[in-house]
């Protein structure tokens, strides 16, 4: 067994900054879809914009409770993560513009370079954690939002 890796939740508070991202990068796009979703006419568009709504709203809901388990154990790390912000407003507020203009085209591919961001944020966190229970979480959301991600870019969109 790697002993950098445990099954206890965390080692030290590394496994938070990396968990305060995911969080912060969940409740980004889960925010983005849920309204996205209501604004969608095409279903397969709604489908695949409620999955991704979805799908991050259950990471939400495990990364959170392993934060709260974890927490306790390193105040200080806690202190000091503050709220990190994204930089997925830039794409968002791009989307939401395509969208508006009816140029789904183009609100897809700004989505899609999104969520390129957003995986490769997760995969380099699930590589850096040292918790095993940390990086199963991650992997487990990295897939779901590998298959949404996927099913966007074979979305047929004509503009």
């Amino acid at each position: 067994m790697n002993s950098k890796r445990s099954n206890e939740a965390v080692h030290d508070g590394s496994d938070l900054w990396l968990i305060n991202e995911a969080i912060d990068l969940c409740q980004a796009g889960q925010l983005f879809y849920s309204q996205a979703t209501k604004g969608a006419i095409d279903y397969n568009i709604k489908r695949i914009f409620g999955h991704m709504a979805e799908v991050r709203k259950g990471m939400l809901s495990r990364l959170t409770a392993l934060f709260k388990q974890v927490e306790p154990r390193y105040p200080r790390v806690v202190e000091s993560i503050g709220h990190l912000t994204p930089p997925l407003s830039p794409y968002y507020a791009e989307a939401e513009k395509a969208m508006a203009q009816n140029r789904m085209t183009k609100a897809i591919k700004v989505l899609i370079a999104a969520e390129q961001y957003v995986l490769s944020r997760l995969k380099l966190a699930a590589k850096r954690a040292n918790s095993q229970r940390v990086t199963r979480q991650l992997a487990e959301g990295i897939a779901w939002l590998q298959i949404s991600c996927d099913s966007m870019k074979n979305l047929p969109l004509n503009e």
